[in-house]
């Protein structure tokens, strides 16, 4: 490949061709396991390139069809901070930056801004309230209108300021409803599917003013979390009392002296529901899908460990978690919702660990491709978004054929390599810091480690979310409705409205009574008039 390597400022300049570039370049590798930029022959053909782009037009204009049939199932994925530039790093993490996730391959995709409606940068309590309410509230606040503030109590207990979740309406028809995570199950993610709350943190009654239910409390006793059918993930800690202590000596969160999950136990009973509560894999496992209708799955003290650092003898992956969720909820002839986060992705991007970030998408890619592998298209629509992304970026000019964890490009100021992936702020930048002002040379840093902190410009103790736009993805029926730049919270109103779930005024849709299948554009055109007409 023919090419210019030059600085930001094309000070100088060194010919791709010539083998011994690098050498001109100090602080390089002792090994010289670097060579010059070449992508792969079959690339610098012009046919390779033609053939591309007709084989994918031909693709695109064969096999998209609009799928006009209604929901009988709803899979709803959440890849926690899971940016655009998390997508393109994992990309080049799993092969080259050509690949492509099992999720980048759906016909439709779109774009949402995820801001909340009083913070430019959002967090996970407002976006997952938006995304499963159809309405944008306030940073750290969950399940309630936009003009409850943070830790308002009272605002908290007026019901008239509570939004109805998808879940709820899921429920009130008979669909099976559940969630699966790695974070805690009252985290802010999921406590959007069941609880209302003033704030995200009150996952326990500690610190909870009296008169308002913690977030744990109500996954066992509200509504909505009373009656779901599958719930794994961590945070035990928030349902114990402060009493109990575990073999790590780990005690729990509650100062109230209650054991929720032996409350949740008796719940069961008195319904008359078959039911299972599992710590570990082997035990989720062993489940008897014949013998049960609900899992209470917590299989952590507080968040689940990261998928490369867990001991898969004891912890259930996500995909494994998601499978027994779903041989769950099939049961249920009429349907079901479900929602699965891979919340780690976000807590790797905060701690500035970006192998850790990408190992966290590495697994929510397969758990995506493992579902969509095993449901039907045809009945069955799934989402794949993220709540925000992370100030994370992938900069510099890296070759093609560089480690995307490793340096990519050189400073000729600083006169030092840089790495490819860095964050914006976080704790990265003590840790890169050169003891007499600038950054420390890294050469030799052991980048391929997961605790690997990738720096920071600016310091701080953990690491921001970013307010871009972030990517939706969807396949099966009424997945066209997800093209476009968006709200966030127009996300819960297009799969209310594709699933006829929700108001009463979604009953009239012409396709919640009409048995209709692959329709052509203009009959899409028709179809869509009647419903505006009748929403009108």
């Amino acid at each position: 490949m023919t090419g210019i390597y030059s600085d930001a400022n094309n000070e100088q300049e060194w010919e791709f061709d010539d083998p011994r570039w690098y050498e001109k370049i100090p602080n390089w590798w002792d090994e010289k396991i670097f060579v010059p930029p070449n992508g792969p022959e079959k690339e610098k053909q012009r046919k390779f390139w033609v053939d591309h782009g007709q084989n994918l037009l031909k693709k695109k204009i064969i096999n998209t069809k609009l799928n006009m049939n209604k929901v009988k199932n709803l899979v709803i994925f959440i890849g926690d901070g899971m940016g655009i530039s998390t997508q393109m790093a994992t990309r080049a993490y799993i092969g080259d930056v050509r690949s492509e996730l099992s999720f980048e391959k759906f016909p439709f995709s779109g774009m949402s801004k995820t801001y909340c409606i009083n913070y430019q940068v959002s967090d996970s309590a407002c976006t997952a309230t938006a995304i499963l309410s159809g309405i944008k509230n306030n940073f750290n606040v969950l399940g309630l209108t936009g003009d409850v503030n943070l830790r308002n109590c009272t605002a908290q207990q007026d019901k008239s300021k509570h939004v109805d979740s998808i879940f709820k309406y899921a429920q009130d028809a008979g669909l099976s409803t559940g969630f699966v995570t790695n974070t805690r199950i009252t985290h802010a993610t999921l406590a959007a599917v069941y609880a209302k709350s003033a704030s995200r943190y009150w996952e326990s009654n500690e610190g909870v003013p009296d008169g308002c239910h913690d977030i744990a409390h109500q996954l066992i006793h509200g509504e909505i979390g009373s009656k779901l059918d599958v719930i794994m993930g961590g945070g035990r800690r928030s349902f114990l009392p402060n009493t109990n202590v575990n073999q790590n000596s780990e005690r729990g969160f509650r100062t109230d002296n209650r054991n929720l999950i032996d409350e949740y136990k008796e719940n069961q009973r008195k319904q008359f529901k078959r039911f299972s509560y599992v710590q570990n894999r082997n035990e989720l496992k062993a489940i008897d899908i014949d013998l049960n209708d609900r899992i209470l799955g917590i299989f952590a003290h507080s968040h689940m460990e990261y998928q490369m650092l867990s001991d898969t003898n004891i912890q259930p992956t996500l995909t494994e978690m998601t499978a027994k969720a779903l041989e769950i909820m099939k049961k249920n002839e009429k349907g079901f919702v479900l929602l699965v986060e891979s919340g780690r992705i976000d807590h790797a991007h905060h701690q500035g660990r970006a192998r850790l970030a990408l190992e966290e998408t590495v697994e929510f890619d397969k758990v995506v491709d493992y579902v969509n592998n095993i449901t039907n298209e045809e009945d069955t629509l799934t989402i794949v978004t993220a709540d925000h992304s992370h100030v994370f970026t992938v900069g510099g000019y890296p070759p093609r054929n560089r480690n995307i964890l490793g340096v990519g490009d050189f400073s000729r100021a600083e006169e030092k390599w840089f790495f490819t992936l860095n964050y914006a702020n976080g704790p990265g930048h003590k840790e890169h810091a050169h003891p007499t002002g600038g950054r420390q040379n890294p050469r030799g840093m052991r980048y391929m480690d997961p605790f690997f902190r990738q720096p920071a410009t600016i310091q701080k103790e953990e690491e921001t979310h970013a307010g871009e736009d972030v990517g939706v993805y969807a396949n099966g029926p009424y997945a066209h409705l997800f093209s476009g730049v968006y709200e966030q919270s127009y996300l819960a109103h297009a799969m209310t409205y594709a699933t006829c779930l929700g108001p009463k005024y979604y009953e009239k849709n012409v396709h919640c009574t009409d048995g209709a299948a692959h329709l052509s554009y203009s009959s899409v055109f028709v179809i869509t008039v009647i419903n505006v007409i009748i929403l009108l």
